[in-house]
């Protein structure tokens, strides 16, 4: 794996010492994962740091682990010159602007698994206190009092539970209540009737939901938008719960509107809520909240669902691993931003994601001008693979050969899409020419045209042989050579003494010649330079050292050789 650890790299721009930023506390076992792990690396933890002091400093890191109190705006990561990771120690990431840090390449991860089992936990633990009154008879107790009529409870047994986000926090709070005898309904719009029927849950609309729950629980993530789950529990949705019903949220704040609630509960419509989340954490001074947490038939506990010993282990050393893989050139498993690719793929991927890179590089070499369309066509086994960091891969070379864009998986499509490039891909698991095979066809300002013969180049092919990438055809030519380090490129009349002609000129600057290769046309393709047509052949000479100036301008005058190139792969 040590080659595709080395290729990842340099896909991800990896450069520089290693320094890791922790600003919020997570459990020491996951600091020292990432000291063991990274010896060498710099790892400062700094928590409470104010907006403008992060900002300041974050340019030095090359990861982040944060937990819920810091804010990862865009205005911070537009700071953050050397970040690749950014580590969330929990679920939810609205703290962090994931577009921001997509645009500039950064991997954002999260441990959605970490705590699942704290914050089910936690939900049943709230769903008991509200059935039982839990927190206002003992508060009762230690005020000296004995109210015992005053905290007349409800059983759960044979009640209905209503899950809205059935994933698995969810699914795993269904499953305990179902061990207290209560009949399971839930709305998920990604979730089918089938799959929830096979454990014993029932799939409502949302508004059957509301209508027939005794309880209802929240287990979605928070997004904005026309179809987001912003409000999702509003005026109108509370006016259709079943009066007196119980509503829980120990997923994310936001998701109810939380002066909606407080007068649901005045109302006496809604029984009583449990709330661990909060659109604004800490509460502070936020009236409001203040008001709707002294409420005597609210229960509400500051953001604990994942505060077991266990669960903030489980997140810190979850999120520190994935840290290390990326700092290490690997993928991490549970990126928010980024696709997964499984290390026996990437092995089998790695010298492609070399081939490709190369061919970018070599076209803009070749033919630097803004591109339009670029058609990837995959032939081959090769094409039954998932070939996104390929794709990545072609964007990096075309770009950073031009520009001072970083390119890695995360950012590659966005930077095209800035520049302008639409790509398309094409995929045959059938072979062309080569066992496997990668092609690219170029559309640009001057491709297709006949005014400047030197624009010949509209398309690159390569493939790979015994591990190692090849570049086979060139434009109209046939060829073979490895695309690295310095390369002449040029063309010449396709008759006897051309190879002499060039070869005369490197000796005497003294420049020596590691490979040779004269490529016929694959069709007809002549020049008209003296007035009547003759074929033509692509010289390619891969050498040494770089060729001195005057060396390639006696190339260039010999008459019968045509566009020379320099290249350096």
């Amino acid at each position: 794996m040590a080659e595709v650890r080395d290729e990842v790299e340099k896909l991800q721009g990896q450069t520089g010492p290693v320094k890791i930023l922790i600003t919020d506390r997570i459990a020491r076992e996951g600091v020292d994962f990432l000291r063991e792990q990274l010896p060498a690396a710099q790892i400062d933890e700094r928590p409470g740091l104010k907006p403008e002091q992060l900002k300041a400093i974050i340019g030095d890191y090359s990861a982040l682990v944060v937990r819920s109190e810091t804010q990862v705006t865009g205005d911070i990561l537009s700071a953050a010159h050397n970040l690749k990771i950014v580590g969330r120690a929990g679920v939810g990431v609205d703290n962090i602007d994931t577009a921001a840090a997509t645009r500039q390449g950064i991997i954002v991860v999260n441990s959605p698994t970490g705590n699942i089992m704290a914050a089910a936990e936690h939900t049943i633990a709230m769903l008991m206190a509200l059935a039982r009154h839990v927190p206002g008879a003992d508060a009762s107790m230690k005020a000296g009092k004995w109210e015992k009529s005053r905290f007349l409870g409800i059983e759960v047994r044979n009640k209905t539970l209503g899950v809205i986000g059935l994933g698995k926090v969810g699914m795993a709070v269904a499953r305990r209540a179902q061990g207290l005898e209560m009949q399971i309904i839930a709305f998920d719009p990604f979730v089918s009737a089938e799959q929830a029927r096979k454990s014993n849950v029932t799939m409502l609309s949302l508004e059957d939901v509301l209508k027939q729950a005794d309880f209802i629980t929240l287990h979605t993530s928070l997004t904005s938008g026309p179809n987001g789950t912003r409000g999702l529990i509003g005026e109108k949705e509370l006016s259709i719960m079943k009066p007196g019903a119980r509503l829980i949220n120990c997923a994310r704040g936001g998701l109810i509107d939380e002066e909606a609630l407080l007068k649901a509960l005045n109302e006496n419509h809604v029984a009583g809520a449990a709330l661990d989340v909060f659109s604004q954490e800490p509460i502070r001074d936020n009236a409001l909240l203040k008001q709707l947490v002294a409420h005597e038939r609210i229960i509400a506990t500051p953001h604990l669902g994942a505060s077991t010993e266990e669960a903030q282990v489980g997140v810190a050393t979850d999120v520190a691993e994935q840290i290390v893989s990326v700092l290490n050139g690997g993928f991490p498993r549970a990126a928010v931003n980024a696709p997964l690719i499984l290390p026996e793929t990437l092995k089998i991927l790695q010298p492609y994601m070399v081939l490709i890179e190369k061919i970018g590089r070599l076209y803009t070499q070749l033919q630097p001008e803004p591109l339009r369309k670029i058609e990837l066509t995959y032939s081959g086994e090769i094409a039954s693979y998932d070939l996104r960091p390929l794709q990545a891969a072609l964007v990096k070379g075309l770009l950073e050969s031009v520009s001072d864009a970083h390119v890695n998986m995360i950012n590659a499509q966005v930077l095209a899409r800035e520049w302008g490039i639409e790509i398309v891909e094409q995929k045959s698991t059938t072979p062309a020419e080569f066992a496997n095979q990668v092609t690219v066809r170029v559309s640009s300002e001057s491709t297709g045209s006949t005014a400047n013969q030197d624009n010949y180049v509209n398309v690159i092919s390569g493939t790979v042989m015994h591990d190692e990438p090849r570049i086979v055809q060139v434009g109209p030519y046939w060829t073979e050579f490895v695309p690295e380090g310095p390369i002449l490129i040029c063309r010449n009349i396709d008759q006897p003494g051309m190879i002499g002609l060039v070869g005369t000129v490197l000796g005497k600057a003294k420049v020596n010649i590691r490979h040779m290769d004269v490529g016929p046309s694959v069709r007809k393709a002549r020049f008209y330079d003296t007035g009547r047509p003759s074929e033509s052949a692509l010289m390619v000479i891969s050498v040494d050292n770089p060729i001195p100036q005057w060396a390639l301008d006696e190339v260039n005058q010999t008459g019968t050789i045509y566009g020379v190139k320099m290249v350096n792969l």
